[in-house]
C-alpha cells in the first residue's frame, strides 16, 4: 500500500510525528499516544508531500485538515487500480473546483472517492478534438453515423466534442474526459473516522518460498496473532507447508508499528509468534505503551533483544505525560518548592539545560512515549556490580 500523503501531524512543541498516509489502525493508534490526544481531540496537521499523480489536490484541501478523515480518503485511493477510478476522482474534483470552490470539504472528496462508478471515463481524450473524434468513430453521434471516410474528414471534430462536453457537464482531467452520469454516493455521513483498536498485536502476511517470479504475485495468507495452533497449522497448510521452513513472512500491522512491513524469514518467525502473545499480555496489563518507552530509550528494533525486554519491564518507572526536559525540570522544581516559590523560580530557569541535568543524574531518557527510568533499586544493584567475582556485591 503506498503513501498517498506524508503529514506532519503536532500537539505542543515537543509533541510531534511525521506519518505516511494511509496509516493503519495500530499506526493512528500509535500517533494518538505519542501526542497525547484526548478522545475526539484533533491535532494539528500539514500535509508534506502529495503523491505525485495527486498534486491537484493542494489546492483544494484545507490548510490544517481532519487527519482522521484525512487518513479515510488516503485508504479509499491506495485502493485504486485502474486508469478509470483515478479520472474519476479527479474529474468529480475538477467539477467542483469549476464551480468556484475555494476548498473541498474531506467528507465530499471522500465521497468523490467512492464515485467512480458515477462516472464514464473517455482515456486519452484532452481535447475537444479528440473527444470529438472519439464520439464519431464510435457511432455516438447519430447524425453523422454511416457516413463515409471521405466526409468524416470534412466534420469539425473540435466543435463536436466542445458541444457534447456543454451538454455533458464533462471535465478534462490528466487521464482522460470525465462525464458525471448519477448522483455522487454519500457515504462520509456514515462513516466512523476514529481507528478501531484491532482484535489482533500482530497482522502477518506469511508467503511460501521460493516466491513466484516473472511479476506474479505470491500467494498471500494473512493470520492474526496470537493465534492457536489450529489456526497456525490451517494457514501454514493453505500454503502447502507443514513448518516454518520455506516460508517469508511480513508484519502489515502491528501494536509496534515501527515493525511494520519488514520483511522475516523461517527462522525468525517463532520469535514473532513469541512476541506477539507477550505483547498480548502487556496489553492487558496496561503495560504495552510502557514497553514501547522501553524499546525507544534502548533503541531496539531486532526481535532477538526485545523479547528480553518484556521481562524486564516491571524494572523501569514510566511516566507518559513527559514529553520534554522541561516538563522533567518542571516537574522536579514542584516537588522540592511549594506552588509559589516555583512560579517565581520558574522564568528565571533554563528549564532545557536543568531539565538534561536531572535526565543524567537519574539515567532517565524522554521518549516520544514519555519518560522511562530504570527504578532505584535495579540502578543500586548495576552501579554496585564488581566484575569479575562471578556476580555483584552490595555496599
Amino acid at each position: 500500500m503506498g503513501s498517498i500523503f506524508q503529514v506532519y501531524a503536532s500537539q505542543r512543541r515537543d509533541n510531534y510525528v511525521e506519518l505516511d498516509l494511509p496509516a493503519s489502525d495500530y499506526e493512528m493508534l500509535d500517533m494518538i499516544e505519542r501526542l497525547r490526544l484526548e478522545p475526539e481531540q484533533l491535532p494539528y496537521v500539514e500535509v508534506l508531500k502529495f503523491r505525485e499523480d495527486l498534486n491537484y489536490l493542494e489546492r483544494c484541501l484545507h490548510e490544517q485538515p481532519d487527519i482522521y478523515q484525512l487518513n479515510a480518503l488516503a485508504k479509499k485511493l491506495s485502493e485504486f487500480t485502474s486508469v478509470q477510478d483515478m479520472a474519476a476522482f479527479e474529474g468529480l474534483v475538477g467539477k467542483e473546483i469549476g464551480k468556484s470552490a475555494a476548498t473541498i470539504e474531506l467528507p465530499r472528496l471522500i465521497d468523490f472517492a467512492h464515485s467512480a462508478d458515477c462516472c464514464v471515463v473517455t482515456e486519452d481524450a484532452v481535447t475537444d478534438f479528440q473527444l470529438g473524434r472519439f464520439l464519431v468513430e464510435n457511432d455516438f453521434i447519430e447524425d453523422v453515423s454511416g457516413l463515409p471516410d471521405s466526409m468524416l474528414s470534412l466534420l469539425d471534430y473540435g466543435k463536436i466534442g466542445r458541444e457534447h462536453r456543454a451538454e455533458g457537464n464533462g471535465v478534462y482531467t490528466s487521464l482522460g474526459y470525465v462525464e458525471q452520469q448519477s448522483e455522487v454516493h454519500c457515504v462520509s455521513k456514515n462513516m466512523d473516522f476514529q481507528p478501531p483498536k484491532p482484535e489482533y498485536t500482530i497482522l502477518l502476511n506469511m508467503a511460501a518460498l521460493p516466491l513466484a517470479g516473472g511479476g506474479q504475485k505470491p500467494e498471500m495468507i494473512q493470520l492474526r496473532l496470537p493465534a492457536s495452533e489450529e489456526q497456525t497449522r490451517e494457514a501454514l497448510e493453505k500454503l502447502g507447508k507443514r513448518d516454518w521452513n520455506d516460508v517469508a513472512v511480513s508484519i502489515q500491522d502491528c501494536a509496534i508499528p515501527s515493525l511494520n512491513h519488514k520483511i522475516y524469514f523461517d527462522g525468525e518467525t517463532p520469535q514473532i509468534l513469541e512476541l506477539a502473545q507477550r505483547l498480548a499480555e502487556l496489553d492487558a496489563q496496561g503495560q504495552l505503551s510502557k514497553y514501547k518507552a522501553i524499546l525507544a530509550a534502548n533503541d531496539c528494533q531486532d526481535l532477538s533483544k526485545m523479547l528480553p525486554l518484556v521481562a524486564e519491564v516491571g524494572e523501569y518507572f514510566f511516566e507518559p505525560q513527559v514529553s520534554s526536559p522541561e516538563d522533567v525540570a518542571r516537574s522536579e522544581l514542584n516537588v522540592i518548592l511549594c506552588e509559589r516559590d516555583a512560579e517565581v523560580l520558574l522564568p528565571h530557569i533554563d528549564l532545557q539545560s536543568y531539565g538534561r541535568a536531572l535526565l543524567e543524574r537519574d539515567q532517565a531518557m524522554v521518549t516520544s512515549y514519555g519518560l522511562v527510568e530504570r527504578s532505584t533499586t535495579q540502578q543500586i544493584l548495576e552501579e554496585n556490580q564488581v566484575p569479575g567475582r562471578g556476580g555483584m556485591e552490595m555496599v
